[in-house]
């Protein structure tokens, strides 16, 4: 019988959390196990069949239990028991926000703490410094720090993370899943997909594509995702007379066939007035692997996954010039199109399959595990 693999969340699961699911239902060394105060049901359907232990199902007081968690360190003991029985050998908690309270529970089971941080749980700044001390008591208490990209562990050292505890890991895209369409695509939709906020930047991307519709008159976009900021944008889109198609959330099916149908991929975020910025946004990895090329801002992580003039163009945050000068290349030359495609499908299988990095990431539980002798009784 294979040992558990303890995967934290708070809640179990936000539909835009699909790289969590996917990660772990890639494992193949450990059993995941999804642990977590309550269920979210927006990503209920990425979790059928998985199994799954809550706190609001294991405890008759759980949000006493949960504020002696959190406040006094005490995990609650009938919770602990049902997760103690799938014989875990490794507890990874998901966001630096997760990371204090999975470590009491880590502690209690006497396995290791893995912790990922992917964005913003590092790269806005700390308030206070009782924030920041928070931060460096989840830094102690992890024995591994996982970055999912270069500079959310530049953001880590920078906060007081010990070098020797961060690991570089990017999350990895579902080749198998994403792949190309095998019918003609769009040679005129820009497709932007995302939570329409202020670090995603779509207020640049829909002031470019008036300047792009000037060389490209037929050019449209699409905007899977839905936020705050959405009729604003909407409003800014009717009066630069950009046809811009709001479609709302989407489901990953969904947001899969608009990446087989679109010409191209925009990624126009910026770091907001909190110092918020993106990762690395799984998004870009699946549409590369759909065949789609990018142009995406360098903001954060974002270019991490793209090979400039290869797999699509990158630009600095904010440059709503270059943005439409590299649509405009696009979208007016299909041979560039093609290459790009070719470019960006291959470079995913080879460098960020989701499978041979989630191996990897096997490969650092089993590393930590092999000389643990913390294990002890409930």
């Amino acid at each position: 019988m294979k040992p558990s693999a303890i995967v934290f969340r708070k809640r179990i699961l936000p539909w835009s959390e699909t790289f969590i699911a996917a990660q772990s239902g890639a494992m193949t060394r450990y059993t995941p196990v999804l642990v977590g105060y309550s269920r979210d049901p927006s990503g209920a359907a990425y979790l059928v069949g998985r199994p799954q232990l809550l706190l609001d199902e294991h405890s008759w007081f759980p949000a006493l239990e949960k504020f002696l968690l959190k406040s006094a360190g005490r995990a609650p003991s009938r919770w602990l028991r049902a997760i103690a029985e799938t014989k875990p050998a490794v507890l990874h908690a998901h966001f630096g926000s997760s990371a204090l309270p999975a470590s009491r529970i880590a502690k209690a089971l006497g396995i290791p703490l893995v912790v990922t941080y992917h964005g913003m749980d590092i790269t806005v700044r700390a308030k206070t410094e009782a924030e920041a001390e928070r931060r460096r008591r989840a830094f102690a208490a992890a024995d591994r720090v996982i970055a999912v990209s270069q500079f959310i562990a530049d953001a880590l050292r920078a906060a007081g993370c010990p070098d020797e505890k961060i690991t570089l890991h990017y999350i990895g895209v579902d080749t198998q899943k994403f792949t190309p369409a095998t019918t003609p695509r769009s040679a005129a939709d820009v497709l932007f997909v995302g939570r329409l906020v202020e670090k995603k930047g779509v207020i640049h991307l829909v002031r470019a594509m008036a300047a792009v519709r000037k060389v490209v008159p037929d050019a449209t976009l699409t905007i899977a995702g839905d936020g705050p900021l959405r009729e604003g944008l909407a409003r800014e889109a009717e009066a630069l007379k950009v046809p811009a198609t709001f479609l709302g959330v989407q489901t990953p099916e969904q947001v899969q066939q608009l990446m087989r149908r679109a010409a191209v991929l925009a990624g126009p975020s910026v770091a907001d007035n909190r110092g918020n910025a993106e990762g690395l946004p799984i998004t870009f990895l699946e549409a590369q692997a759909s065949g789609l090329p990018l142009v995406v801002s360098t903001s954060g992580g974002t270019g991490e996954g793209v090979v400039h003039g290869t797999t699509g163009f990158l630009f600095a945050p904010g440059d709503e010039e270059a943005l439409a000068q590299h649509l405009t290349a696009l979208l007016g030359d299909s041979a560039l199109r093609a290459r790009m495609s070719e470019a960006a499908r291959g470079h995913m299988v080879e460098h960020f399959d989701l499978r041979s990095q989630t191996a990897k990431l096997e490969a650092v539980y089993a590393g930590l595990t092999a000389n643990d002798s913390r294990r002890g009784e409930l």
